[in-house]
């Protein structure tokens, strides 16, 4: 089957998570994307929290989660022979995705303008902390640090707590998942315009689109969010999450009908007839009041039995997984978000990490090949865009590559 996006070709300057995450959605649905890095370091993610054997081929599993069905080569691009080199690559490319600080890649002259000289129809997504206008472009920014600018930190945690940050990266994934939906409708725009153009992708931006409802809360009523832990946003005390006989479970219990299906699987009858809970006014007002008498009732069976029992009846409610426990989860075994490839060089164990997060009927998303070792691929992609044994030796022997 055609996957959507054979044919195209990517040129990925980025590194660390947002950029190659977008690239590499691009991948698992046929783009060939060419991962340029730097000699002898390469990408910050290959080496970050990394065991020894992993970090010595630097291959950590971070890189390795988010490099899927790309090619790797490497090119000093301060190196004067580098511009050869990239022209050439630049000749058949569709998209150009980068993720340097503003104005980093303009000085090695690879910026749009540049490329666009070179390939008029060019796609180019510029991925920032901040964006590529404004006071705080070229400002360094990785996840933690936009979690706090956006707000994010401020309505995660209690009011004991103050601001946390989330425990994954709900910033740098989501802004790649922004800028490949940018590209993908760039790519759509330019098969009917013929035109290419450039792509303003800012983590901020992506993470502010997170806060939405949040935010629109604020600019059209002029309420805050408050940190309510792990209570519901809705302020329901029969929305939260709490201890079972042997780990925790949460539920979303919001509506008239969903308490009542709730108390009917507790045996109590009474909490439904109660004149404090049987309305969503009086789950409100009467939240901590409901909290300890639920938590009392989901402390007497496992998880799995609360599970079973409250799922039945149709009560939203979902065990806290630890992600040992998913990887055990039964409806990962039907969903397949989980993709297995063959150990790249230098490893034994198999590589296992998420694909796309959804399925298609056609040109269904697929990972093919792990990331690269580092420069793995130089030689390969070189000889595809011209160059024979002896130019490839000679840039080598230069250190151009």
């Amino acid at each position: 089957m055609t996957q959507a996006f054979e044919g195209v070709r990517v040129i990925d300057f980025s590194q660390v998570l947002a950029g190659p995450f977008a690239a590499g959605q691009l991948a698992l649905l046929g783009a060939d994307v060419i991962k340029i890095e730097q000699p002898g370091q390469g990408d910050q993610m290959r080496t970050m929290m990394a065991n020894n054997d992993m970090a010595d081929l630097k291959l950590s599993p971070g890189f390795l989660g988010v490099n899927t069905n790309k090619r790797g080569i490497t090119v000093d691009l301060k190196h004067p022979d580098a511009k050869e080199i990239i022209h050439r690559l630049l000749a058949d490319a569709d998209v150009v995705i980068e993720n340097f600080k503003a104005g980093v890649i303009e000085r090695l002259g690879y910026g749009y303008e540049a490329v666009r000289a070179v390939k008029p129809d060019i796609i180019y997504c510029s991925i920032s902390g901040y964006g590529q206008q404004g006071p705080m472009k070229g400002k360094a920014a990785y996840d933690g640090a936009i979690q706090a600018a956006s707000g994010m930190m401020s309505v995660t945690g209690t009011p004991e707590s103050g601001p946390l940050r989330v425990g994954y990266m709900p910033v740098d994934i989501p802004t790649g998942l922004t800028a490949s939906f940018a590209i993908a409708s760039a790519l759509f725009r330019r098969s009917h315009t013929g035109e290419g153009q450039h792509l303003d992708v800012a983590m901020l931006d992506s993470a502010m689109t997170l806060l939405s409802p949040n935010i629109a809360k604020f600019t059209m009523a002029g309420m805050n969010t408050e940190r309510v832990g792990n209570a519901s946003p809705t302020s329901q005390g029969t929305g939260d999450t709490w201890p079972t006989k042997d780990g925790h479970i949460q539920m979303t219990v919001i509506t008239d009908s969903m308490t009542a299906k709730m108390c009917a699987v507790f045996e109590r009858p009474d909490l439904a007839e109660d004149p404090r809970f049987a309305t969503v006014e009086g789950r409100v007002e009467h939240a901590e009041e409901i909290k300890p008498i639920i938590g009392e009732v989901l402390a007497t069976r496992t998880t799995a039995e609360w599970m079973a029992a409250l799922g039945a009846a149709g009560v939203p409610v979902a065990p806290v997984h630890s992600i040992e426990q998913l990887m055990d989860f039964p409806q990962l075994d039907h969903r397949g978000v989980m993709m297995t490839m063959p150990a790249p060089p230098g490893l034994t164990a198999e590589v296992k990490v998420t694909g796309a997060g959804f399925h298609a009927s056609n040109g269904e998303p697929e990972g093919r090949t792990p990331g690269p070792l580092l420069g793995q691929h130089t030689d390969e992609v070189l000889a595809e865009i011209g160059y024979d044994a002896a130019a490839i030796q000679a840039f080598r022997d230069g250190n151009a590559i």
